[in-house]
């Protein structure tokens, strides 16, 4: 399950934790039996700002569904007590946000914020929209418990946040046809009856409703909601372990960037060994410079009056050019226009304050 850890396995709030516990704890399952082996304490259930690895969360499911016996439907039910609130700031951010398309932007935008396991990709296709649910990295033994549960949560939020289910035109399942009554609970959860044995887990709908504003908008509460979800992303991305050493070492010399041969000898390690540790990690070497770089120039920005091209020479980059390149592919915009849009005074280039310095000096 290595092959993109940093796409599903991150960070998550203890609330999902607690959901899954108390549907087990009300069919007879003790807490103890549900935290083996997860490394969650009991305090940690009680703590509202606790945060567990997707993995701990992974083996907590492994452990509900084998105390009831794997029951069919148990994904479904898990996944439809995952209300707006479960997910704190990032559930009030898609409610608030202006068109159902707007809140599928701002929704995979903010995804380490969500209780997801599956990954999901978005796609328009002439006038459908096509959502596709990706599990091949779960383990079997869970996957369709996970699948179960992450659609049902998708169907929960939708009947909360616009008052009913999106009508699908299709809803694709890979499994075999279940048993009658398992197929008559996901009919009911979509609202149309699943194909079976098909390519992808999919739910296909209308363009068009992408359009449909959500009846509790607030586009100043979603700006509020979408920067708090971001420093706490943020906060959830604090490297720790091999990732932190990398980086630590990168802001040392942010103008003189090693390579990963050097940083690996001076880690005492080889580089193949230092990429492993990595991406175990959910990091890469570049992944890491790229923050290291970023978080450098917004502090440049902000503290020092430097041109685009000293804060390029200062962070190592061939010229001006690929700086702005990188600051767009960070920003999603110039960096004189991210200056504007922060309040930053513009820098004055070196002849300019030379002079400056002239004309003082004359009078």
């Amino acid at each position: 399950m290595s092959s993109k850890p940093t796409i599903w396995d991150f960070r998550r709030g203890i609330a999902t934790a607690r959901v899954l516990t108390q549907l087990g704890y009300e069919r007879g399952v003790s807490v103890d039996a549900m935290l083996r082996h997860t490394g969650i304490t009991r305090a940690q259930l009680d703590d509202p700002k606790a945060e567990i690895e997707a993995l701990q969360e992974v083996q907590l499911i492994r452990n509900l569904s084998t105390e009831l016996n794997h029951a069919s439907e148990l994904g479904i039910h898990a996944g439809c007590r995952y209300h707006v609130t479960t997910y704190g700031l990032w559930g009030y951010a898609v409610m608030s946000s202006s068109t159902l398309g707007n809140a599928v932007s701002m929704a995979s935008r903010m995804l380490n914020l969500t209780f997801s396991l599956t990954t999901n990709v978005v796609e328009r296709q002439g006038d459908v929209i096509t959502s596709t649910f990706q599990t091949d990295h779960l383990p079997p033994d869970v996957r369709q418990f996970i699948i179960d549960r992450d659609r049902a949560a998708v169907v929960t939020l939708q009947r909360e946040i616009l008052g009913a289910p999106i009508p699908y035109r299709e809803v694709q399942m890979k499994c075999p046809e279940p048993a009658p009554e398992v197929v008559a609970a996901y009919t009911a959860l979509f609202g149309v009856r699943p194909s079976f044995n098909m390519p992808h887990e999919r739910n296909i709908f209308d363009a068009s409703l992408m359009d449909l504003p959500l009846p509790q908008a607030d586009p100043h509460t979603a700006q509020l909601c979408e920067q708090m979800c971001r420093n706490l992303m943020e906060s959830r991305h604090a490297r720790t372990g091999v990732a932190a050493n990398v980086r630590d070492r990168l802001l040392r010399t942010p103008g003189h960037i090693p390579d990963m041969e050097k940083v690996a000898e001076e880690m005492n390690m080889t580089s193949r060994t230092l990429r492993r540790h990595l991406t175990a990690e959910g990091a890469t070497f570049r992944g890491l410079l790229e923050e290291v770089r970023r978080t450098l120039t917004e502090e440049l920005m902000a503290t020092a009056s430097l041109t685009h091209s000293e804060i390029a020479e200062r962070l190592g980059y061939a010229d001006v050019t690929t700086f702005i390149e990188a600051f767009r592919r960070w920003k999603g915009m110039a960096p004189s226009e991210y200056r504007r849009s922060q309040g930053l005074t513009p820098p004055t280039t070196r002849l300019a304050r030379a002079r400056l310095s002239i004309k003082n000096t004359v009078a």
